[in-house]
């Protein structure tokens, strides 16, 4: 049975389409890909926006992934219920899903929360800033989620 992670964060266009493409990323070069079923989703999210240009710049440029063909999704009850683990990029993510869903307290997760970061759960939306930003955002997510593969 796999396993079915959703990565959550605003408008689903900057930190959770490079969370998704950079986990899918790092099971595939682990051989794991079929074990998994990952997602991502904004709590604000406009249906069918792509990724920002700097996400994708930033992804094809340090990762060589390609995030062109993502669209943003709403985070609907569908997929809550649908996943094992939710992984949210900030406090107020996670708190504003498990206010409409307490039922889901038990997976919903900030990301930095899930590892045990030390000091602010929140990672910074990069949206609207330049190149560097979103390389450190892309950096510090891929980081922590190597430490979620050896936590699941």
């Amino acid at each position: 049975m796999k396993k079915r992670i959703i990565f959550v964060c605003t408008g689903n266009t900057c930190r959770s389409p490079m969370a998704e493409a950079l986990f899918m990323d790092i099971i595939k070069e682990k051989g794991i890909q079929e074990a998994f079923e990952v997602s991502s989703a904004g709590v604000y999210a406009f249906d069918n926006d792509p990724a920002s240009y700097q996400a994708i710049e930033v992804m094809k440029k340090e990762y060589d992934i390609d995030i062109k063909p993502h669209r943003a999704k709403v985070l609907d009850g569908s997929d809550i219920e649908k996943a094992d683990l939710i992984l949210t990029m900030t406090k107020r993510h996670k708190n504003m899903i498990v206010d409409i869903y307490p039922e889901a307290s038990t997976k919903v997760y900030v990301l930095k929360e899930f590892v045990g970061a030390e000091g602010d759960a929140d990672i910074i939306d990069p949206f609207g800033l330049d190149y560097e930003a979103y390389k450190t955002c892309a950096n510090e997510i891929e980081q922590l989620l190597i430490e979620v593969l050896e936590r699941i």
